[in-house]
């Protein structure tokens, strides 16, 4: 091989090598701000939860000193914490319930019944693309004239109706894609109807679309805020986030103690996401990202 040739090849695979190098360096750095993006919130918050106000805005970025332990068993008591946090739990359980038979026979209907899906698949979606300030007015009104407003009933239907968009889409492509039209026929021939063949083999075959779907709704009920600040107004049926709010003052607020209540509200959250982020990824992989 001539000198100057193998000279050129070993510049440029050095070149290569340097600027691949670089780019690794500069993906890490732009991961590692992400990340300390989005973590900082939630230190802050960790931090606040045991400061009082005058350490707060004296010394924010200080650790607690002394520790403030009393934040907790305060915001319990002045936030009804208890029975707001069933409240919660209560809301997002049925919600995750209804929402996930409902939506899973629409999309068993969609998937395996309706193979140009049409107009009616595009209705089912369409909410996907309404955002919820655009119907707040006549969903208040809607649920004022039916005498819904200030119930368990009434906020239990609005979380029903707005989730369901989201859960039929997702479970109709992880359906259409995840459960083998073969086996659908061939329990059909073995003597199942379409109700015995749904619950016995396309949900079980659906477990991880099902858990995607339940994961997304029950952590977007358990956040929600604006449907509870506008329906409910007494105090022994509103959710932890509006009760947690509803700690402000209106000249002067408790940092701390709003933020143990803020800390109490996330916890759950964070710790059904992790539990169940492996079969969030699988589902949203195998069914809604495809075809």
């Amino acid at each position: 091989m001539n000198p100057i040739t193998a000279e050129r090849k070993e510049a440029s695979l050095g070149s290569f090598v340097f600027r691949d190098r670089i780019m690794t360096i500069l993906r890490y750095a732009v991961l590692i701000c992400s990340s300390l993006a989005t973590i900082f919130p939630f230190l802050w918050i960790v931090l606040c939860a045991f400061r009082d106000n005058t350490q707060i805005y004296t010394m924010p970025f200080a650790l607690p000193d002394p520790l403030i332990l009393a934040n907790f068993p305060k915001v319990f008591k002045s936030a009804n914490l208890f029975n707001t946090l069933l409240n919660s739990f209560l809301y997002a359980s049925v919600t995750v319930a209804v929402v996930i038979v409902l939506a899973a026979m629409v999309a068993f209907f969609l998937s395996k019944f309706l193979k140009k899906q049409g107009w009616l698949f595009t209705y089912f979606i369409a909410g996907i693309l309404i955002p919820v300030q655009a119907i707040l007015i006549p969903l208040f009104v809607t649920t004022r004239d039916l005498g819904l407003i200030n119930t368990m009933q009434g906020i239990l239907i609005v979380y029903i109706a707005t989730n369901l968009s989201f859960a039929i889409f997702v479970l109709t492509g992880f359906m259409r894609k995840g459960v083998p039209d073969e086996m659908i026929e061939a329990t059909i021939i073995d003597g199942c109807g379409p109700i015995r063949c749904f619950f016995m083999v396309v949900l079980p075959l659906s477990q991880t679309g099902i858990a995607t779907v339940a994961t997304f709704v029950f952590l977007g009920v358990w956040n929600e805020f604006l449907f509870a600040l506008i329906l409910l107004t007494d105090p022994a049926i509103r959710t932890l986030n509006l009760s947690i709010f509803m700690l402000r003052g209106q000249y002067s607020s408790d940092q701390g103690l709003m933020s143990a209540g803020v800390l109490v509200l996330i916890t759950p959250a964070i710790l059904i996401y992790i539990f169940f982020q492996e079969k969030v990824v699988q589902g949203l992989t195998a069914g809604a990202v495809k075809g």
